[in-house]
């Protein structure tokens, strides 16, 4: 279906949700999966988890003609992977219904000697081949592993090795009011493609300043500044079997700055230093980090700049804020850089999309 109306219904959704419970109870993890803390109501509506459960799907399905799969759980972990995991493989209702609860003692039971790693939540290959590489190959491995050996664990992944040794035990500490509460100290924007094909140097360069110029824009919407941004390029695999390094990362930092010219020329800069032009590239990501309001930084002048720069940053501003109205009126677009109109650009397409999606 079209995204935009994809949204549109997922909104309903979620508030068919809040009639049953509280807005702070609850947390949009994906366009089409939520999570809800209903313990705290179950005995206002004199039901169990299952029956509130069953409720809210029935309800939804009655105003939306769409179903949905259910995980309950005494933890969020444990709720995500009785969805994942149990409830999706579960024979349906009449009505379309599945519903599949877990606390620790029956995760323990039930999904230890599951296979493969994959299937669960926050493990992805990379983890999972490196699990496989100390003999781990199930949850019940990790869990005994991690009482002899977690050392091991914290060595090879870090801090993350918490969390795969909770969740092997079928615990998680994190609740809804925790997420809700969460700020992030260092605030960034970031921009990620994936490209159809593998580009080199020059082709690529195009989509680099048409993605960069795209965050600059976000720069401008929320009038933010940024003095530090990081460029990732991953190379094409099927392209390029050998064992060399898979990506290229590159970093810099500056006087804070909204100024597109000078952001998309730091981009430039760090493509032009970490790029292999012989290897084709798969996927960009580019960042904007240590945001700041724009209204919380002075500009201070020193001795090495003079009238001629600070009058053309007041152009560029004033240029910027122009093309800002332009967008938000017409369309994102309405004025595009050239570079959008040469072969292999992808920002007007993607200005038509949600979320990677065909609006």
């Amino acid at each position: 279906p079209a995204m935009a109306d994809y949204l549109q219904v997922s909104s309903k959704i979620f508030a068919i949700y809040a009639a049953y419970v509280a807005t702070e109870d609850i947390h949009v993890y994906s366009v089409d999966e939520a999570f809800l803390d209903i313990a705290g109501y179950l005995h206002a509506y004199e039901m169990d988890a299952e029956q509130l459960a069953r409720t809210i799907i029935k309800d939804v399905l009655g105003h939306t003609g769409i179903t949905a799969t259910a995980g309950l759980g005494s933890n969020l972990y444990l709720a995500k992977i009785a969805m994942d995991i149990l409830a999706k493989h579960q024979t349906a209702d009449l009505d379309g219904v599945r519903i599949a609860t877990l606390n620790e003692s029956s995760y323990r039971k039930l999904l230890w000697q599951h296979q493969p790693l994959t299937d669960f939540w926050r493990i992805g290959p990379g983890i999972s081949r490196s699990l496989h590489n100390f003999g781990i190959y199930t949850m019940g491995d990790l869990a005994r592993f991690s009482l002899t050996a977690s050392e091991k664990l914290y060595h090879k992944f870090g801090v993350n090795a918490e969390l795969i040794i909770n969740h092997a035990w079928g615990i998680e500490p994190t609740t809804i009011a925790d997420i809700k509460s969460y700020r992030r100290k260092d605030h960034s924007i970031s921009s990620g493609q994936v490209l159809a094909t593998g580009l080199y140097s020059e082709k690529l360069r195009n989509i680099l300043v048409e993605m960069a110029d795209k965050l600059c824009h976000e720069l401008h919407e929320k009038q933010l500044l940024t003095n530090n941004l990081t460029l990732h390029l991953s190379y094409d695999k099927k392209a390029d079997s050998t064992s060399i390094k898979p990506f290229a990362h590159g970093s810099k930092s500056f006087p804070y700055t909204d100024e597109s010219n000078l952001i998309i020329e730091y981009f430039l800069q760090i493509f032009t230093q970490i790029l292999d032009s012989t290897r084709p590239v798969k996927k960009l990501n580019l960042t904007l980090g240590h945001l700041k309001s724009a209204d919380l930084i002075t500009t201070q002048l020193d001795l090495f700049e003079n009238q001629k720069t600070t009058e053309r940053a007041k152009r560029n501003q004033k240029l910027e804020q122009a093309t800002l109205l332009i967008k938000q009126k017409y369309g994102k677009n309405a004025i595009l850089r050239g570079t959008s109109y040469l072969e292999g650009s992808t920002m007007r397409e993607r200005n038509q999309q949600i979320g990677g999606h065909r609006a």
